[in-house]
């Protein structure tokens, strides 16, 4: 659920209603983003967990994951802004393909 800016209008005259929102363009874009993670060959023991919890694998394939790099999440623009954030916050090296404009 979003909370956008709406506005409502009502005709003095006949009583009729409007009612218009304002949307993102990233709550419009329908393209399909990927993050892949970087190969990293000697992660932290906090960036596997946190990647474990995130993604729901175990501790050895999240470490897998890490060293070879692959695919973490495949998601709309703004599934991916979050867990973007999240990856920012837990300095983890990342690629999202295509271009990620947001």
């Amino acid at each position: 659920v979003y909370e956008k800016p709406a506005l409502n209008l009502t005709c003095p005259k006949c009583g009729c209603k409007i009612a218009t929102t304002k949307w993102e363009d990233i709550d419009l874009d329908d393209t399909t983003y990927k993050i892949f993670l970087k190969p990293n060959r000697s992660p932290n023991t906090e960036s596997i967990k946190f990647i474990s919890k995130t993604t729901g694998l175990n501790f050895i394939d999240s470490k897998k994951l890490f060293e070879n790099g692959g695919l973490l999440f495949e998601e709309k623009a703004v599934e991916i802004k979050k867990q973007k954030i999240y990856l920012d916050l837990n300095d983890i090296n990342y690629i999202i393909e295509p271009m990620f404009p947001y």
